[in-house]
């Protein structure tokens, strides 16, 4: 392996068997020189681009941000491949790096951007939030710099999306569309609107679907989910009549189409969005 770029002493752009790729390791380029062999031992992580657009992508950002940003990114990355026993692809530097800079800068300026998924996030995916909390940590300390527990959830949606756009192939993709429109008309139709997709509980119900169809299409049928809360299951079927019905027959859907049984606790949530529908719909007459 062969240097062709040193950005810093951690990060380098070297030649592999006639292939571009991204190394980032302690020391990688210290007294270093173009041309000259790496010591792979140090190295850290290797980022191979399978895609042109990759290392496009990737020389822009290394001129906008400064190379310290992606030690940090490729540390969390590490960590969460770690946690969360997967691999990701090279786009999640990428989409860390860029996350984190802007993050850190809007913390200096003392600009806050509320996470609206964050508990979403946290029930959801926990594992990938608490990576998310540890993200935070390892940001602190090598910036001095504490952001909000919103960039927790922030993090983890990356390892999320990064994950699913992984492992789904565009057949698998077109079917989890085609179930999410398939939802949105049956709620159209039992409560007789036309969803309003520039509201925010529209767009928070189409993100919360997205995590929804994901899950029940790829978690494993004998798979236990999370411990059931038959009393709230109770208080939103006595208290939301008109949006607990639509959930049913969302439900009913699902278990002819992918014979797979929905959890008290989605059903739960899934009440709690279409009730927040109805809500902004009544504000409105």
């Amino acid at each position: 392996m062969e240097i062709k770029k040193i950005f810093n002493n951690n990060v380098l752009l070297a030649e592999n068997n006639g292939h571009e790729v991204v190394l980032i390791g302690k020391g990688l380029g210290f007294q270093k020189k173009v041309g000259q062999a790496i010591n792979e031992n140090q190295i850290d992580k290797i980022y191979t681009p399978t895609e042109e657009h990759w290392l496009s992508l990737f020389n822009e950002l290394i001129h906008d941000i400064p190379p310290e940003y992606f030690e940090i990114s490729s540390k969390i990355i590490r960590l969460a491949e770690d946690k969360l026993n997967t691999k990701f692809n090279a786009y999640l530097l990428i989409a860390v790096t860029d996350h984190i800079h802007f993050a850190i800068q809007r913390a200096r300026d003392d600009i806050v951007i509320r996470n609206e998924l964050l508990w979403e996030i946290q029930h959801f995916y926990p594992m990938e939030y608490t990576v998310g909390q540890e993200a935070l940590q390892l940001i602190t300390r090598e910036f001095g710099i504490t952001l909000a527990e919103d960039e927790a959830g922030f993090i983890a949606l990356k390892f999320v999306e990064n994950r699913t756009s992984s492992q789904s192939n565009i057949k698998k993709g077109t079917e989890m569309t085609q179930l999410i429109r398939d939802i949105l008309t049956i709620v159209q139709y039992q409560l007789q609107i036309q969803l309003d997709e520039t509201s925010i509980s529209y767009q928070r119900f189409l993100v919360h679907l997205r995590f929804f169809v994901e899950r029940i299409t790829t978690t494993a049928k004998n798979q236990k989910s999370e411990q059931p809360d038959d009393v709230l299951y109770e208080h939103i079927f006595k208290k939301y009549p008109q949006a607990f019905k639509c959930t049913q027959k969302i439900m009913q859907f699902v278990q002819t189409k992918l014979h797979r049984d929905v959890s008290v606790n989605e059903q739960v949530y899934i009440t709690i969005h279409i009730q927040r529908i109805i809500n902004e719909l009544n504000q409105h007459d």
